[in-house]
Order: structure tokens, then C-alpha cells, then sequence
């Protein structure tokens, strides 16, 4: 059996974008790292839902809240 990491996914355009992504799709959807994309998944007025031990977000929220936020700066603390 063939180990391999599976690739990025990348979108070419917002229809390819899930409806709710996980913090991976996040994180490769703004190209930012997972461990950052996490970082926002916790920030309190992040637009995640948690589904047992897994959070994910819905797009238009993720691209609201973006949009919202597009001025300020977020760092990890």
C-alpha cells in the first residue's frame, strides 16, 4: 500500500468552494496554514459550528465575516 499526503485542494472559482468547509478547506481557500486557519476557528466572533468534535463554517458566512474583517488584523497570541 502506497502512502501518500493528499494535496491541497485548490478552487478556481466560489462554485467549487463547498458549502461548509472544514478548517482545511479554510485554510486552503484563503491559503493560509491549518494551524492558522484552526487559530480562526476559535477566534469568538468566527462563524464556526461545531458538530460533535468538529467545527466547520458556512461559506457565505466565512465570506461575511471576511468581509467584515478586511481592515483588521488577526494574529496569533
Amino acid at each position: 500500500m502506497k502512502n501518500t499526503i493528499p494535496s491541497k485542494k485548490t478552487y478556481h472559482n466560489e462554485d467549487e468552494i463547498p458549502l461548509f468547509l472544514t478548517v482545511e478547506d479554510v485554510a486552503n481557500v484563503l491559503k493560509i496554514s491549518t494551524s492558522f486557519a484552526y487559530h480562526l476557528f476559535y477566534e469568538k466572533d468566527f462563524p464556526a459550528i461545531k458538530l460533535g468534535s468538529r467545527r466547520i463554517v458556512h461559506k457565505e458566512k466565512l465570506f461575511k465575516w471576511l468581509e467584515e474583517h478586511k481592515t483588521t488584523s488577526i494574529s496569533k497570541q
